[in-house]
């Protein structure tokens, strides 16, 4: 425990400076306070335990402290929803009135949460990196940070910012390798791969149960067309991402991924029952349900009843819907998987309503939502409609820019499966081919690419002369 205190001239500055064990100043008086939040820190960063309960702790230990308050309404906000939100709102009132007592570095972490709090997620990131221009050993702040540059797209700062810090950090800090691991996948969403796998494994060195790092080699993979190579990647390390991990549901997704890229249809279907299909208590967890059942959906596998399951579970009134515009869009698809059913067409009209005044969400989802999530919303409209030419437009104009509303780049291309098809439909063969072309070279070999080869093939045998 001496390590977290810094015991200094009492008569010159008043009393001992506490630290965490990276060395910060923190205006904690309680050494388990202390030792709860760094708990509750590396319980977001690796997504063993529960770090709101460790906050908890830290709170009934130091009720005076403020930085477990402020770091408690950050993860909330972080789960991107609605009522997490207001419950983040409601911890940033209780820190606002401990503020006096906090050091300038906490300060300002507050204000950066408050910020997101009220809806301008860039300009939190912006406040989230001054903390980090000052203390770039500040875990948190770059892990904020970090996830809301995801939810924006920034795969510019998803690089840079672990970049930025990494050059004041050393393997034999607390914490080191989840900023690695951070680095990894910034590098990945960049186009970096080589560094990014590099990187990657570096952090799995330091700490092989990571599973951000796993995940973002697992991008890699997906990038690159080695399905067969990524498949045999988290399957020889599931021990270490999947039990007990609250990110496994999204290697799971990958798990998926990787099967559908070899067309085992049937091996997909099976990793959806058996680890995502429950996985339903947010959000985070529904997307990428969602995002597997429609990708087997367009492969011509029967999912209706596991959407009318999934899309029971998607809140598609305001103000959970118009929270956050990727999530919204996920709603909607759920909703179209799930059928013609009268609810299933409600749900829609208030998802699209949602889109187009979405009432709960500050600046940044105002315009995530009118530029790009009612744009796509539309042309996911066309298609249930069997409006292919519209759909593909639709999808066409909006793909390139997608970026803006978050995902990943393996993500996002449910956008571009879903227009292929759409265009095949169509019998628009210069369209899909044109898209197509996209997955050569890294994709041109997978059993996925030659399925669609094999529809346009089949479009083109139907279209003599053209």
């Amino acid at each position: 425990m001496d390590s977290l205190i810094e015991h200094t001239d009492r008569a010159a500055r008043g009393a001992a400076i506490r630290r965490d064990p990276r060395g910060l100043a923190i205006s904690a008086g309680a050494d388990s306070a202390i030792l709860a939040v760094e708990q509750a820190i590396e319980s977001m960063l690796s997504y063993f335990g529960d770090p709101l309960q460790a906050l908890d702790q830290a709170i009934a230990a130091d009720p005076g402290w403020v930085h477990p308050h402020t770091l408690k309404a950050a993860v909330l906000l972080t789960l991107a929803e609605y009522e997490p939100a207001c419950e983040a709102r409601e911890c940033l009132d209780r820190a606002e009135g401990l503020a006096r007592g906090a050091n300038e570095r906490e300060r300002a972490h507050l204000v950066a949460a408050r910020t997101v709090a009220q809806g301008d997620w860039e300009r939190g990131c912006e406040l989230w990196d001054a903390i980090l221009v000052r203390w770039p050993l500040d875990s948190a702040a770059l892990l904020f940070a970090h996830l809301f540059d995801f939810y924006r797209g920034d795969a510019l700062n998803l690089r840079r910012r672990p970049q930025r810090v990494l050059p004041h950090w050393s393997r034999g800090l607390p914490l080191y390798g989840y900023v690695l691991g951070m680095q990894a996948f910034g590098l990945e969403e960049s186009g970096q791969y080589g560094e990014a796998e590099e990187t990657g494994r570096a952090a799995l060195e330091v700490n092989r149960r990571d599973p951000w790092a796993v995940h973002a080699v697992a991008h890699v993979h997906e990038m690159q067309g080695r399905h067969a190579e990524g498949a045999r990647w988290l399957g020889t390390r599931q021990a270490d991402w999947a039990v007990d991990n609250g990110f496994a549901y999204h290697n799971w997704f990958h798990a998926a991924l990787f099967q559908l890229e070899n067309m085992d249809l049937a091996a997909a279907l099976d990793t959806y029952d058996a680890h995502l299909a429950d996985a339903t208590d947010m959000a985070l967890q529904r997307v990428d349900g969602t995002a597997v059942l429609w990708r087997l959906q367009l492969l011509g596998v029967d999912v209706d009843v596991r959407f009318e399951r999934l899309a029971g579970y998607w809140r598609t009134e305001a103000p959970d819907a118009g929270f956050y515009a990727f999530n919204d869009l996920h709603a909607l698809v759920a909703g179209i998987g799930a059928g013609s059913s009268p609810a299933s067409a409600a749900g829609r009209e208030r998802l699209l309503a949602a889109l187009a005044e979405p009432s709960s969400a500050g600046a940044s989802n105002q315009a995530m939502s009118a530029q790009v999530g009612l744009p796509l919303a539309r042309a996911w409209l066309d298609y249930a409609r069997g409006d292919w030419p519209s759909a593909a437009e639709g999808l066409f104009r909006v793909r390139d820019r997608a970026h803006a509303f978050g995902g990943s780049h393996a993500q996002r291309d449910i956008l571009t499966q879903t227009l292929l098809d759409a265009a095949i439909r169509a019998g628009d063969r210069a369209l899909a081919t044109h898209v197509l072309n996209e997955r050569c070279p890294a994709k041109a070999s997978t059993p996925l690419t030659a399925y669609w080869r094999e529809r346009i093939g089949a479009l083109a045998a139907a279209q003599p002369g053209q």
